[in-house]
Order: C-alpha cells, then sequence, then structure tokens
C-alpha cells in the first residue's frame, strides 16, 4: 500500500430526536451532502465535507450508487489497496476456489451471514465471482 494520511475526525449524536441536528451539523463542518442509513429500529446520518462530487439523482439510485463505487475504486487504487481478489493475491482464482470459500464462509453450507440482508450460500458465491477481477 502507498503511503497516505488519512484524518477523520468524528463526532457522534445519540439520543431522542438527534436528526433534528442535522442541519446544524451540516453548516458546522461545511457539509454539502447527507446521507440517511436507516436500519432496525434506528437511523444513521452522516454527511461528507466536499469530499466527492457524486450527485445523488433519486430518479437514479442505481446509477448514483455505481457512481460512489467508481469513486471509492478510485480511492483506493490511488492509495494502493487492491479492490478485487486478483489484485489481493496476484493471479485468477478458479470456480472450486470459489466454491471452497463459499463452503467455509456457509459452515458447509448450514449457515447464512449478514443482517441487511441474509446471505445464502448461493448469494456468496455470486459475490465472490464479481469480486474475482
Amino acid at each position: 500500500m502507498k503511503d497516505f494520511k488519512y484524518y477523520a475526525p468524528t463526532e457522534v449524536v445519540f439520543g431522542e430526536q438527534s436528526e433534528e441536528q442535522v442541519a446544524s451539523l451540516v453548516k458546522k463542518y461545511g457539509g454539502t451532502k447527507v446521507l440517511v442509513h436507516y436500519g432496525g429500529q434506528s437511523r444513521f446520518v452522516r454527511f461528507a465535507v466536499n469530499v466527492m462530487d457524486i450527485p445523488n439523482d433519486f430518479t437514479d439510485p442505481e446509477g448514483t450508487a455505481l457512481k460512489g463505487i467508481e469513486a471509492m475504486e478510485r480511492f483506493y487504487h490511488a492509495i494502493g489497496m487492491p479492490i478485487n481478489i486478483k489484485e489481493l493475491i496476484g493471479k485468477d482464482i478458479t470456480d472450486e476456489q470459489i466454491k471452497e470459500m463459499t463452503r467455509k464462509c456457509s459452515r458447509n453450507y448450514t449457515s447464512t451471514c449478514g443482517c441487511l440482508k441474509v446471505l445464502k450460500a448461493e448469494d456468496m458465491e455470486a459475490i465472490y465471482r464479481m469480486a474475482r477481477g
């Protein structure tokens, strides 16, 4: 990995109606974009201070997400981090190796993983195939 500095000060606000503080916090830190995460009974609000200029097109959420992924891949490459398995280990992996990773990750096909979307063995295998590079 290339040398780099990463500075990420964080202010975390908890409690009832804490989302009402979003506007003042965004203004306080000079933010321009807000990302709201919902999950279960809670929600998390995050904002970036002009880190990436990715317009959020609410009519094309998939396109916006793909632009975000591309921006992260550019950032990872800029600091020398791999973005797929081939870049990580320096060689292609076979379908049999993918099946073996899936078997281990799913505890011999008896377990799922994930809490936002439960991943079954076939989901894990598809993710490994996409990450092959």
